[in-house]
C-alpha cells in the first residue's frame, strides 16, 4: 500500500490535494507495489526572469530502501507534477531494471 503525502508552504484546496494523491496514484500504477511512501512537495520559487515559479519536489520511498528524488518547475502547479512524476517513473523503471539485472531486487517485497 502506497503512502501519499502532500506538503506545501502555502495552502492548497481540497479539489487540488485530491487531484495530486489520484495523479500520484494513476501515474504510478504500474510500479505501485514497488513504493512505500511519496513525498510531494510544492513551492513558490520568486524569479522575476523566467514565468516559472511553481516548484514541485517528489521523494519517493522504495521497499528495497531507495531513495529517489525529483523536482521540477513549471509556470503552474498541475504541469510542475506532471513533469515531475513522468521524471520520477523513468527513474522507477531505470532502478527496477537494474535491480533485476543485478539480481538486488528485495525479496521480502510482497504484492
Amino acid at each position: 500500500m502506497m503512502d501519499v503525502v502532500l506538503e506545501a508552504k502555502e495552502p492548497i484546496e481540497t479539489e487540488f490535494k485530491t487531484f495530486t494523491e489520484n495523479r500520484v496514484k494513476f501515474s504510478l500504477k504500474r510500479l505501485f507495489w514497488l513504493v512505500r511512501k511519496i513525498k510531494v512537495r510544492y513551492s513558490l520559487v520568486t524569479q522575476v526572469k523566467t514565468g516559472c515559479n511553481h516548484h514541485c519536489s517528489i521523494e519517493l520511498q522504495t521497499f528495497d530502501n531507495r531513495q529517489i528524488e525529483v523536482s521540477f518547475t513549471a509556470r503552474d502547479r498541475r504541469t510542475a507534477l506532471e513533469m515531475g512524476l513522468k521524471k520520477a517513473y523513468k527513474h522507477m523503471q531505470k532502478a527496477f531494471h537494474k535491480a533485476q539485472k543485478y539480481g538486488r531486487l528485495s525479496r521480502q517485497v510482497h504484492v
